[in-house]
């Protein structure tokens, strides 16, 4: 099976299982745009085209760190995921400030906070004054959460921990704690805007990032389906019956919109050193297809379903994703193409000759023309 990318962004392909136990082919194209230095300026296209990621991403350590970045080929997200990897951002030092951003009518907004700990107060146990900032990461290693040992004298391979499943890699939760033990603990950097985290007998609040939301988190763990008896017993290897699909979505509700389709304004606040910055996301025609051995064509529908902005980077990365049914055998499949083949392209097909771009020509002539150069002064070169 061939992959022919007729695009200048990156394209791949992995197996994957539908819900009806079916298997498929996953088929994405990824696009990395800068972002506009002013608002209202286009997007250029990056000259660092970002891969396809093919494992789950972290900030640390697997499983005790916040996700970065999800495997790129789920079969299907139902909904398009909005994902920011950012910082706070301010010209003089403020101790907290709202930032958020808009895309289309979806918008999302939290407060940022500078590093605060619990200290002692005339009235008990308090979060200190925060320290001032100009700029402050965002992320869920610092949002509400955590995980705390139940017994920290226990043997160490008799520990057993409580965990914030909303976000374990957190802080701010210290469900064994009490008052006093609670002095020079940190607080969560970040809070709703409405719901501030005033003390440690708070009720538990969401935690509060831009990020994606790990897979065993609640409450996306509970949409992965019922692994019991009966699963294990009937139904293994296949997926359980109570799936959800939107398990495959990795971004948090309030950042889970309908799939995109190029045009929307974005707007970020509080995310650039500059302050707000306006944009319309590029209108981009992606067509895909799979060509059976048979020669029966497939045209395929691919959704922006994914796109993640980085402010700190100064790009942005959208995600082109579709899949089709493998009715039989993976050896059905002859070529997935992305984007529009080329007429040369097409005629090399139906002619049965491999195809070689007119640009891999120019490099493949550069390479003979500098091995030639290289042997005419070796045989020139006088003899010592």
């Amino acid at each position: 099976m061939n992959l022919y990318n007729a695009t200048p962004f990156t394209a791949d392909y992995a197996f994957g299982l539908k819900k009806s136990g079916r298997s498929c082919l996953i088929i994405a194209a990824k696009a990395t745009y800068d972002l506009p230095l002013r608002s209202d300026e286009p997007p250029r296209f990056s000259s660092n085209q970002c891969d396809l990621y093919n494992s789950d991403a972290y900030s640390g350590e697997a499983g005790q760190s916040a996700p970065l970045f999800e495997n790129d080929f789920p079969p299907y997200k139902p909904n398009c995921d909005i994902i920011l990897h950012a910082s706070a951002h301010n010209e003089q030092p403020v101790t907290e400030m709202i930032v958020g951003f808009r895309v289309g009518s979806l918008e999302k907004f939290l407060k940022v906070i500078g590093p605060r700990h619990y200290r002692k107060s005339v009235v008990g146990v308090k979060p200190g004054k925060p320290l001032p900032f100009t700029r402050q990461p965002i992320s869920y290693d610092t949002a509400y959460g955590g995980s705390e040992i139940d017994n920290p004298k226990a043997a160490d391979e008799k520990h057993t921990y409580t965990s914030f499943m909303r976000n374990p890699v957190g802080i701010g939760f210290y469900p064994n704690r009490g008052a006093d033990e609670l002095v020079d603990r940190p607080l969560p950097l970040t809070e709703a805007v409405e719901k501030p985290i005033v003390g440690y007998q708070s009720t538990k609040p969401i935690p509060q990032s831009l990020g994606p939301v790990a897979r065993n988190w609640y409450p996306r763990s509970t949409l992965g389906g019922t692994y019991d008896q009966n699963w294990s017993d009937n139904v293994a290897p296949f997926l359980p019956e109570d799936f959800d699909e939107s398990y495959y979505q990795c971004a948090p509700e309030d950042q889970q919109c309908e799939h995109l389709r190029g045009g929307e304004r974005v707007s970020l606040f509080g995310l650039l050193p500059q302050g707000q910055l306006t944009f319309t996301l590029p209108k981009v025609e992606l067509p895909m297809q799979a060509i059976l051995k048979n020669g029966d064509r497939h045209n395929l529908d691919p959704r922006i379903d994914t796109l993640t902005i980085e402010p700190d980077e100064n790009r942005f990365t959208m995600v082109w994703r579709a899949h089709i049914t493998i009715r039989q055998s993976i050896h059905e499949m002859g070529t997935l193409i992305v984007g529009k083949p080329t007429p040369g392209w097409e005629h090399a097909r139906a002619v049965d000759k491999p195809y070689v771009s007119m640009r891999n020509l120019q490099l493949i002539k550069k390479r003979l023309d500098r091995r030639v150069t290289g042997q005419s002064q070796i045989l020139e070169s006088p003899r010592t």
